[in-house]
């Protein structure tokens, strides 16, 4: 036998000893669903099945759409949180807006009450003079105010 001949034998043997090993691969399940495909075995304890080439190839189609759908969720949960986040960003701008309005005008009603003798109000069509208890409540109530809204 020639030394072609020997070569030529051992290298068919190892092209189909390594065809039939890359041939098989192990199928199982997640602890989340998800069906696995490897050519490792699964972690101990996890039932398996021996599966060819062939069947893998046949499956893979469903595989990837179960993965597509699975990008599609977290997309879309990522979308809705960037919604949501953004909501809560504007409504957080609009409370420092109204904030900052509140601090404004119980400066303005600190200085009326501060700065006159006398502070008429208008209660519906009338106007009438406030007590000087009332005007030190609402004294106390624009400095309450400041403090709240300004700080």
């Amino acid at each position: 036998m020639s030394k072609q001949a020997i070569v030529t034998g051992l290298a068919i043997v190892f092209i189909c000893f390594a065809a039939s090993v890359s041939a098989e691969a192990y199928k199982w399940k997640d602890p989340n669903g998800n069906v696995i495909y490897s050519q490792t075995p699964p972690p101990l304890g996890t039932p398996y099945e021996l599966v060819d080439d062939a069947s893998i190839a046949a499956t893979s189609f469903g595989v990837a759409s179960t993965s597509t759908k699975d990008i599609q969720k977290t997309l879309d949960t990522s979308q809705k949180a960037r919604a949501e986040k953004k909501e809560q960003e504007r409504l957080v701008a609009e409370s420092e807006q109204i904030k900052k309005d509140n601090c404004a005008q119980a400066k303005t009603n600190l200085t009326a009450l501060t700065s006159r003798g006398q502070v008429t109000i208008k209660e519906g069509d009338l106007y009438r003079k406030i007590t000087e208890e009332e005007r030190q409540e609402r004294i106390q109530q624009a400095n309450n105010s400041i403090e709240e809204f300004c700080n």
